[in-house]
């Protein structure tokens, strides 16, 4: 039978009881039950792992992070909260490592972060760890952006948001004000940046740089640009870091003002890596009524600030339904949700939109130039242009070569023939 044990005096009760015998105890130096109910609302990150693992230690005194038995962990989104992923050295004290001590690492972080629904311990050789090292992405520096530019992640707890619509929407609305805007698709792994913009041409490339398609004023760069239709992206963390960088660096921007970065949705490593890609970037936050997709949202906000990152305020999309006969208005996924986000990470609430009914399929991708709802997102734009926002600075002009390692797929290259808008 398992007992935790929150400090040393339970273990001498537990002793002098009698008890000990048919416990086999993890004890755990851990916080008070009201800072772990604070700690179920924050982002969980590895870093938040690690801390709590350097006080565990096995019923046999193992104190196995500071024995470098642990090799990396790693944080995921799972169902309503988070799958921990520890990989472990597979021989502990020349021994094989044990089953029971898998569990009660199993045990002791389920029970210090309440938000984790599964955690999986991955026994692995010295050798592959090492191995596995050389790939991993190292640390670098962000990518160089273009001068001057003030950019603006949307980012999401989770997908089905509406988290793209709202950036390319945002993105019309900032390039109608007049300044020159671009919008970098960088949720590599489920990009819909061209689709909803409704891009169909083929990128090409001069001087080895890329030209990207502009449309409704706002130059468009993405990763469906470079696979096949509706290919999936089955790449790890080192080649995601490739693709982001050269399409900020190897693209012909068009010295953007404004640059709308449509991050991946979640809370896990690669949310997070992205993030760091960017560290001027300011965050909106976009979520719906939903209090479910709220909650989630609110980890999202808690790991951009995790991360050093300004967060300005929150969008709620689908935050209500206009009939367009009567104007009679109801809320299909509720209401509240927004606000209850903005409250808890006290940023303002800046915008409600509502869903997009206009023909009988409804309305996909950007909202029609007559529609009200056009309005909403150009007076967002206005918003976020009186915001004391940090642009980049100057980066110099150098680029290498712009051509993806996608297997079995080239960009073509139309030399000196291409000319660039203005």
């Amino acid at each position: 039978m398992l007992a935790v044990v929150r400090n040393w005096a339970m273990v001498g009760l537990l002793v002098a009881s009698g008890k000990h015998r048919n416990f086999f105890t993890i004890v755990i130096f851990g916080e008070s039950p009201a800072q772990r109910k604070r700690q179920m609302t924050m982002a969980l990150t590895s870093k938040d792992v690690l801390s709590a693992l350097a006080s565990f230690r096995t019923s046999s005194g193992i104190e196995v992070l500071k024995a470098g038995y642990i090799q990396d962990v790693a944080v995921e989104p799972h169902a309503a909260g988070f799958q921990v992923n520890i990989h472990v050295d597979d021989v502990w004290r020349g021994e094989a490592v044990k089953d029971e001590d898998r569990q009660t690492i199993t045990f002791f972080i389920k029970t210090h972060f309440p938000d984790v629904q599964n955690v999986r311990i991955i026994p692995r050789s010295r050798e592959k760890a090492d191995a596995a090292r050389k790939i991993a992405r190292p640390s670098q520096s962000p990518p160089r952006t273009p001068p001057g530019t003030k950019m603006i992640a949307v980012i999401s707890g989770k997908g089905g948001v509406g988290k793209s619509t709202v950036s390319i929407n945002l993105a019309r609305s900032l390039a109608d004000l007049g300044f020159r805007t671009a919008i970098l698709d960088c949720d590599i792994y489920g990009f819909s940046v061209p689709d909803l913009l409704q891009i169909e041409e083929p990128i090409k490339t001069r001087e080895r740089q890329f030209i990207p398609p502009h449309v409704n004023n706002i130059d468009v760069m993405s990763m469906k640009f470079f696979v096949g239709h509706n290919t999936p992206v089955m790449w790890r963390g080192p080649m995601l870091g490739k693709a982001i960088r050269q399409m900020m660096e190897e693209t012909l921007w068009n010295q953007p003002e404004y640059m709308v970065l449509d991050l991946p949705p979640g809370t896990g490593d690669i949310a997070m890596d992205v993030h760091d890609y960017f560290p001027k970037a300011a965050a909106i936050l976009v979520t719906t009524p939903d209090a479910n997709a709220a909650k989630v949202a609110e980890r999202a906000g808690q790991m951009a600030r995790s991360l050093e990152r300004r967060l300005i305020g929150v969008v709620e999309n689908m935050a209500y339904l206009n009939c367009p006969e009567c104007g009679y208005r109801w809320y299909p996924l509720g209401q509240g949700g927004a606000e209850t986000v903005a409250k808890s990470l006290q940023i303002p609430l800046l915008a409600k939109i509502p869903w997009v009914i206009s023909g009988e399929s409804g309305v996909r991708g950007l909202v029609p130039t007559d529609h009200p709802t056009r309005n909403i997102y150009d007076q967002l734009a206005q918003k976020i242009n009186e915001m004391d926002l940090v642009p980049t600075g100057d980066i110099t002009n150098s680029f290498a070569s712009a051509q993806f390692v996608v297997p079995g797929k080239q960009v073509p290259n139309d030399g000196n023939d291409a000319t660039r808008h203005g």
